[in-house]
């Protein structure tokens, strides 16, 4: 039996919260349902207030009762003491085997301090900004003395640092030396498969033009000014070219600039969608685009593959590993071409896409992890 402990940023409340990443909950979910797994989660800010649960078969731990935007770091410091507390009562019960961190700033600095007192092997996943260096936008970790330190200290503790993209690696081995890069293992977030599967889904006969479909919340680092200026060229093949675009627009800012653009006749913003209705907006769509500045992974290009569309991206995430049809952040010309190339061209043939991205390989990959870090 491995008795392993996640240390993470924030969990899921129940079975139907995704809180915004759905492949963590998910692998937690497989994870724990392993005989030979007893997963413990401690998680520092959310959800709020609810202290102590059990979920499937994890037992997880919360520590603080403050929304995000309310978080100080007195108050970020006071969730770490009583993580470190709550830590202290159940290792003393049973013993922790390996200590897994997602996100590798607050969740892996705390986790190293863990790691060194207690003298368990830690894992430590990229899972978002840690490498992200935009100053023009004030997005990324590597702009933050502190977090950037946080970084440091979660490798240099680390037994292995897991990146879900190529991406991703090759910024680390940018950035850090040959001992960091040597730790460094590629494994992907999961598709849900049971979920993503085209076969459950009657696909919509349409006639016209073809439909986008956009993924993203409305923040700066998603770009979707780019992504409008491309679908004012794609306009001028396809005139009712239609974007569908889900996530937070909390300010209007794609409404208004799509506006600007005189393109509200091509856009819908549709907001927030609930995790388990994409796979059907995935089906009513012929395309699906991204045009960020930057990704770690990015599950909502892996999940319309699944679906069988054919994805364009910017070369972000793990937007290589899939598709051909990839441009460079901010070349919104190459962007409409290859959404132009997208829907020219046949339906795309994937290759190993099960084999390489499915929840169940994912599951599989890091359990193996699991099992080679202990014996090593």
């Amino acid at each position: 039996m491995i008795n392993l402990a996640w240390i993470i940023s924030g969990f899921y409340a129940d079975e139907n919260d995704f809180g915004g990443v759905a492949a963590i909950h998910n692998l937690a979910k497989q994870i724990s349902a392993n005989p030979g797994i007893s997963l413990t989660v401690f998680a520092l800010y959310y959800p709020l207030s609810k202290s102590e649960f059990d979920l499937h078969r994890a037992k997880v731990f919360t520590f603080n009762t403050y929304p995000y935007a309310e978080l100080t770091w007195i108050r970020k410091l006071n969730a770490w003491r009583a993580m470190r507390k709550k830590f202290h009562e159940e290792i003393t019960r049973n013993k922790f085997d390996l200590l897994h961190s997602f996100w590798a700033a607050e969740p892996g600095y705390v986790a190293a301090k863990l790691s060194h007192k207690y003298k368990i092997p830690l894992i430590a996943n990229i899972c978002g900004g840690e490498l992200a260096r935009f100053p023009e936008i004030n997005y990324g970790l590597q702009l933050n003395y502190r977090q950037r330190h946080f970084i440091k200290k979660t490798f240099d503790a680390a037994k292995i640092i897991v990146s879900g993209s190529g991406f991703i690696t090759d910024l680390a081995e940018s950035y850090f030396d040959k001992t960091i890069k040597a730790k460094i293992r590629n494994i992907a977030f999961g598709v849900d498969e049971k979920l993503f599967d085209p076969a459950l889904y009657k696909k919509a006969d349409k006639a016209g033009s073809p439909v986008l479909i956009n993924i993203a919340h409305s923040v700066p680092v998603k770009a979707h000014k780019d992504l409008l200026k491309t679908l004012g060229i794609v306009k001028h093949t396809y005139p009712n070219i239609f974007l569908q675009s889900y996530g937070f627009d909390e300010h209007d800012y794609i409404k208004n600039t799509a506006k600007q653009m005189g393109l509200e006749n091509n856009v819908k913003v549709n907001g927030f969608i609930d995790y388990k209705l994409i796979p059907r907006a995935l089906c009513e769509a012929d395309v699906f685009v991204l045009s960020s500045l930057y990704e770690s992974q990015n599950m909502s290009m892996l999940e319309a593959a699944f679906m069988g569309l054919p994805v364009v991206s910017t070369d972000v995430g793990i937007a290589r590993e899939i598709t051909p049809y990839i441009s460079m952040p901010g070349d919104h010309t190459a962007l409409a071409d290859n959404i132009l190339k997208a829907i020219g061209s046949p339906k795309p043939a994937y290759k190993d896409l099960h084999e390489r991205f499915s929840l169940t390989s994912a599951t599989n990959k890091f359990i193996e992890l699991y099992k080679r870090v202990l014996s090593s």
